[in-house]
């Protein structure tokens, strides 16, 4: 652990016998919860244990069954997220606020516009002292250098991600919740992420960072919270716990391996994708995927990788180049004649592009696949239910049922039942976008379980993602991207995460 250091002794909040529960379920038991100023406190524990509700109650969107809350030294009658912001709290979520179609200093200064004269309703606004104050928090307080009069959706995330820190460091937040603030970002923006965390530390800020990169959590914490079952039940300075007392204290049990290698027979050729091209995006792909073989595809984002494997499934167009099928040319124009490939895709994003959140589990599971449970126009129901069950025990989700909706689930539980679905349309190849992201290392083992259950079928998988360790521990082969093109090709025998990081930003040939 390095450039740490141990916050002061200052409290600035207590939570302290913290209850809550939904109905007959108890969420939270007796939680309690101290930061000090300018500390970073590591709040961990799997999905379900019980993190999101705490900081529910505190950022005020649920109200707690017992327990007290302090804010320096002073109770605090947290009613609603209003509250919570006039006390100093404010969360930085996974997916963020912000408005794409505003620049920088707009959504820095939302709902806290700046009017010249009085700030009567009618008077015009005070462009140039806004803009000067998000350059002041953007450069002196963050050391961050973003062009502050584009529309955020031509800014890449980190820089957006960026742009939601200095709203927060401009409302003059004392307490910084960040939830899961590096799950889609690439290795060097991260960095740039972790110095931004010191600077605010070292500027008496405190900070609650959640997260389930335990790499991250031992680098960049003070102390360490671990929930599980909605009891604390591990807490201390971050110099006390090792990566393997992390997670023996997260799931009760100790995990054979982080990163759990998908075992199975490599077989006959499945997939050959022959000089796959899309102008100004990515050029000349070539590769092979065999039965029972797992290739990652890694680079920095606006690498082209992502773009890669949405045209292999026809939600993105190709210029030019081949794909075959076991031996067929096939031309693939869209997401139907994919499927008709036996061709499946889960993206990154579950809740924008992946799952119907108003709908049950049921519903999810068996959506791409409703010719199993049709007889003429009509959906057989206990089909529906049948495949359901079946695929809730396969794959270990936790649920209260195929009628649960599917927002009542973990993160880890609702990418089981994206991955169920795909399944159970019977395809030979899978294209998985960032499959771990979000989820705890107990949940990643069990996906990496029901993938090595798929690919003792004989049935294959291509892996996009921005998780450098995992991709080397899985795959059999990894696809290193640069600018739009594969720099390297690293055997399974030859993948570290130092060559990974070299060939996203140099062409192979170059390391001696």
């Amino acid at each position: 652990m390095t450039d740490q250091k141990t916050g002061g002794n200052d409290i600035v909040l207590e939570m302290r016998g913290i209850c809550k529960s939904f109905g007959p379920v108890s969420v939270l038991r007796g939680v309690d919860l101290t930061l000090r100023r300018g500390q970073v406190l590591g709040l961990i524990g799997e999905n379900g244990a019980g993190k999101s509700t705490l900081i529910k109650i505190l950022c005020g969107i649920y109200p707690k069954d017992a327990g007290t809350i302090t804010i320096d030294g002073a109770q605090a009658d947290i009613k609603d997220a209003a509250a919570a912001q006039r006390l100093g709290v404010s969360t930085i979520y996974q997916e963020l606020s912000l408005i794409p179609d505003l620049n920088a200093v707009q959504n820095i200064f939302l709902n806290r516009e700046k009017a010249k004269g009085r700030g009567g309703l009618f008077n015009p606004l005070d462009a140039k002292t806004m803009r000067e104050a998000a350059q002041k928090v953007l450069q002196d307080e963050l050391k961050m250098s973003i062009n502050i009069d584009v529309a955020l959706r031509r800014l890449p995330l980190a820089q957006k991600q960026m742009v939601e820190i200095a709203r927060t460091v401009y409302a003059d937040a004392k307490i910084i919740i960040m939830d899961e603030p590096t799950a889609a970002l690439e290795a060097p923006e991260r960095e740039q992420l972790f110095s931004v965390i010191r600077t605010l530390r070292d500027k008496g800020r405190s900070i609650i960072f959640i997260s389930h990169h335990l790499d991250e959590i031992l680098r960049i914490c003070d102390t360490v919270h671990i929930l599980r079952d909605g009891n604390m039940v591990a807490e201390g300075p971050v110099s006390q716990f090792s990566m393997d007392a992390i997670i023996s204290n997260m799931v009760g049990k100790s995990l054979k391996a982080q990163y759990p290698k998908p075992k199975a027979e490599i077989g006959g050729l499945l997939m050959k994708v022959t000089a796959l091209s899309k102008a100004g995006i990515f050029k000349n792909i070539s590769f092979e995927l065999h039965e029972g073989e797992v290739i990652g595809i890694v680079g920095l984002e606006g690498c082209g990788k992502n773009e890669v494997i949405r045209s292999i499934f026809g939600s993105a167009a190709y210029d030019d180049g081949a794909i075959e099928i076991r031996g067929e040319n096939c031309m693939i124009k869209n997401v139907k004649n994919a499927m008709k490939r036996r061709i499946a895709f889960v993206p990154g994003e579950r809740k924008t592009e992946g799952l119907f959140l108003l709908q049950d589990v049921a519903w999810n599971t068996t959506i791409a696949a409703l010719e199993k449970l049709t007889r003429g126009n009509t959906i057989i129901n206990k089909k529906e239910l049948i495949y359901t069950d079946q695929f809730i025990e396969r794959l270990h989700t936790r649920t209260k049922g195929p009628r649960d909706l599917i927002t009542n689930l973990s993160g880890g539980n609702q990418q089981k039942v994206m991955l169920s679905r795909w399944i159970m349309t019977d395809a030979d190849i899978f294209l998985l976008e960032e499959p771990t992201r979000g989820i705890d290392v107990n949940a990643k083992a069990e996906v990496y379980r029901a993938i090595g259950e798929y690919l003792r079928q004989k049935k294959g998988v291509v892996i996009v993602s921005s998780e450098e360790e995992e991709v080397a521990s899985i795959c059999d082969k990894v696809l290193v991207m640069r600018n739009g093109e594969i720099s390297a090709v690293l055997d399974s025998d030859m993948v570290t995460t130092e060559k990974i990081k070299y060939y996203s930003v140099k062409n192979e040939g170059a390391l001696s």
